[in-house]
């Protein structure tokens, strides 16, 4: 199949992703397909040992990446707006190979359109992301959940419903470069106090913005530190990187950016 090059563009909500087909694909195959013809990190993944996981329901997939010799602790991930599961293996693998920690990278979008139903729902997120966290070992403790861009608009009402649950899989996360969205429903769920006073009090945050983004009120400094206090005001530990030299995706080709946050959240251990 002759592979395309993604043709990015902004709609005017700001997301950027990759052009692609208008309807999601049908099951896990055929999102598969798509990702090959459209993704250009379709083969460095895969050079670099990525193994497909179908997810439960049959719609999507993940990609699991493993360090050589045994996994000191897991990287769940989850990309950006219309954009691949290998994107977030080939970014994340050099810091996790260095630090002797797997990968688990959630396709969460459905390979085409971009309405809420396009893209994997918080619940249906966790559900998956438990089934994968339990077949390769990976506990609370020495895993770090990661969202990038619309992936980490989406961790507070992740991670506030995963602590209503008997045995809550986050405590380390970071949130880069999304911030969060008062008008999200779940999240005015969690404003509204539904989840209790203090539903983050029990994790640490690692929040990310860059100098240069484009959306600063969505998901630059501004709306990070917004989303610093709003943490903080409902019992999260939280620390913010300002990169004034960074842009949206400045968190991982600037290294130190990811160095400082693996220090932290990994040195509390």
């Amino acid at each position: 199949m002759r592979r395309l090059l993604p043709l990015l563009f902004v709609l005017s909500t700001g997301w950027v992703f990759a052009q692609g087909p208008a309807m999601p694909a049908r099951d896990a195959d055929e999102l598969l397909v798509r990702a090959g013809a459209n993704s250009p990190r379709v083969p460095e993944a895969e050079r670099l040992g990525a193994r497909v996981k179908r997810t439960r329901d049959g719609r999507s997939f993940a990609l699991v990446w493993r360090p050589v010799g045994e996994s000191r602790g897991w990287i769940v991930t989850l990309h950006g707006s219309g954009s691949w599961a290998h994107d977030e293996i080939v970014l994340w693998q050099p810091f996790a190979q260095q630090r002797q920690l797997g990968i688990i990278a959630l396709q969460w979008w459905f390979g085409g359109g971009q309405q809420s139903a396009d893209y994997y729902a918080p619940p249906e997120m966790r559900r998956e992301i438990e089934a994968l966290m339990t077949a390769v070992g990976a506990r609370a403790e020495n895993t770090l959940l990661h969202g990038f861009s619309r992936g980490a608009a989406n961790l507070y009402a992740l991670v506030a419903m995963d602590g209503r649950t008997p045995r809550p899989l986050f405590r380390s996360v970071i949130a880069n470069a999304g911030g969060m969205s008062a008008d999200f429903p779940m999240n005015r769920d969690i404003a509204g106090g539904r989840f209790g006073p203090a539903p983050f009090s029990n994790t640490r945050w690692w929040l990310y913005c860059g100098g240069g983004d484009p959306n600063p009120e969505r998901d630059g400094c501004p709306a990070m530190r917004r989303s610093q206090r709003w943490l903080q005001d409902r019992g999260a530990q939280v620390e913010l990187t300002e990169d004034p030299g960074g842009d949206h995706g400045g968190f991982h080709r600037r290294g130190q950016n990811v160095d400082r946050a693996l220090d932290w959240l990994l040195g509390a251990r």
